[in-house]
């Protein structure tokens, strides 16, 4: 019938484009339950060239569907992002509709950010719901604002901006709990309104303990939030995964507060129970691994870390596996594969795992896109080399670490012009002094007082925060010097 409408010819007292609108929304319905292209393709046809605000907003949610169809179009959701905007400013837009058209605006910003890794979506995301402050109620305005927030987050260096974010987007998120004030506290008049379903309110708990995990001094709030969701029976498994993982990322916070090395056989096992919930082919399988693998490391390395070793060279392998050599994430994670081999080499005195690791670093230089990543690679490599050395005692181990570290100083000076220029300077400085100490073992001064020379010209190229390191390595190069 609303088929025929549209066909028909408008009558002298029929609204323009309402039979269009209405058309797209019921197809958006069967979009919803039948997936069929044609659908979104036909909606699409029926509202395209009106003016109206609700046209331009149904629009809006056709293009967001249609990038979401498949593989998600970042230029889709551009579109999507700008007829919403428009739907949103047209001054014949209802309070409902603009709220309606905002909330669906910061989702696709939202997906954009991550897309093409821009922050400056999400700080257009979050101007957009702030302009509504006031204007709306804030159990809808909140969260979605809270959210933004903890979206900005990770894209923050300095810590007293992230800390300062954290707690203003915890108190956004907390603000919508049930029984919750609007400063975010409990509150008398909180029981007159009905808040969200259990559902949301899980998610709200999974959101706020992801804010809360940045501020160490509520790190224990965090966990409280997360045990309410987990004793929840049923639910939702991915909510249930995302608060598992959050879990896991709460207890490595604390042990990075508190050095106890309990939180992180805590964490270790979340990603245990996480890890049972996805299947070995789902993606987020792969995304687990290295996290995983992190804190099997770290315990490792902590005291009475020995028995966890082995565990977290496993957990490493499984992460290695789960990405193709073509994969951007295969060099790292190869490099921290080898890690975990050196390490349990520390434990076992097996030098097999070290020639394992020898391999792994020349496979992750040669996938590695990024001269830094090839650097400490290389590094790696030099290290391995003199560890080995140890074992066989052959001459050639140290000549083959001489020729790592120097190739890790060539990568570090690539990666000076190409990436961040401190953190690169520095490791080149390193591997020059590791240099010069291998060469020194090799009866070789002055090869090594060149390679010294050079990394005290790197340290002074860091000015006042490498002072100390200029003066002990100063005072080596005038001894060897003085030796000549």
């Amino acid at each position: 019938m609303l088929r025929r409408a549209v066909a028909a010819p408008a009558g002298p007292g029929d609204t323009a484009g309402e039979a269009e609108c209405e058309l797209a929304e019921v197809l958006l319905r069967l979009w919803a339950r039948q997936r069929d292209p044609e659908l979104l393709a036909e909606a699409e046809q029926a509202v395209r060239g009106l003016a109206a605000a609700p046209a331009r907003a149904l629009l809006g949610r056709v293009l967001y569907e249609r990038a979401l169809a498949g593989r998600p179009d970042a230029e889709l959701l551009d579109a999507a992002e700008l007829e919403l905007a428009a739907a949103a400013a047209l001054s014949g837009a209802d309070p409902r509709l603009r709220l309606d058209c905002v909330l669906r605006r910061v989702r696709a910003l939202a997906l954009i950010a991550e897309l093409r890794d821009d922050p400056g979506a999400l700080r257009e995301a979050r101007a957009a719901l702030e302009v509504l402050a006031g204007q709306t109620p804030d159990r809808v305005l909140r969260p979605a604002l809270g959210r933004v927030l903890l979206a900005l987050l990770p894209r923050l260096r300095d810590a007293a901006e992230r800390t300062a974010l954290a707690e203003e987007a915890a108190g956004h998120l907390a603000s919508a709990l049930p029984g919750a004030a609007p400063d975010g506290g409990p509150g008398e008049g909180a029981t007159q309104d009905p808040g969200p379903g259990a559902a949301e309110t899980a998610r709200l708990r999974v959101d706020l303990a992801t804010a809360l995990r940045h501020l160490p001094a509520r790190l224990e709030e965090a966990a409280g939030h997360l045990d309410l969701v987990l004793a929840e029976p049923g639910g939702d498994p991915e909510l249930r995964l995302a608060a598992l993982v959050c879990r896991a990322r709460v207890h490595r916070a604390r042990y990075a507060r508190d050095g106890d090395p309990e939180a992180l056989e805590q964490a270790a096992d979340a990603y245990g129970r996480a890890r049972r919930l996805i299947p070995r082919d789902g993606e987020a399988y792969g995304e687990l691994l290295p996290e995983w693998g992190e804190a099997l490391l770290e315990r490792a390395r902590a005291a009475g870390g020995r028995h966890f070793a082995s565990a977290a060279v496993r957990v490493l392998r499984d992460s290695r596996a789960a990405v193709p050599q073509s994969d951007g994430r295969s060099a790292h994670r190869l490099v921290r594969l080898a890690e975990g081999l050196r390490l349990r080499h520390g434990y076992e005195g097996d030098v097999v795992d070290l020639r394992e690791a020898e391999y792994l670093l020349e496979l992750a230089v040669r996938q590695s896109r990024s001269p830094l990543e090839q650097a400490r690679a290389w590094r790696e490599h030099g290290d391995v080399q003199q560890e080995i050395h140890a074992h066989t005692r052959a001459l050639d181990r140290l000549d083959r670490a001489a020729d790592s570290y120097r190739r890790a100083w060539r990568a570090a000076l690539d990666g000076d012009r190409a990436e961040r220029r401190e953190v690169a300077v520095e490791l080149a400085a390193r591997v020059q002094e590791l240099r010069g100490e291998v060469l020194e073992r090799l009866a070789r001064p002055r090869a090594a007082l060149d390679a010294y020379r050079s990394a005290l010209e790197l340290w002074r190229r860091l000015g006042e925060e490498a002072a100390d390191r200029r003066e002990a390595l100063g005072s080596r190069v005038r001894t060897l010097e003085a030796g000549l």
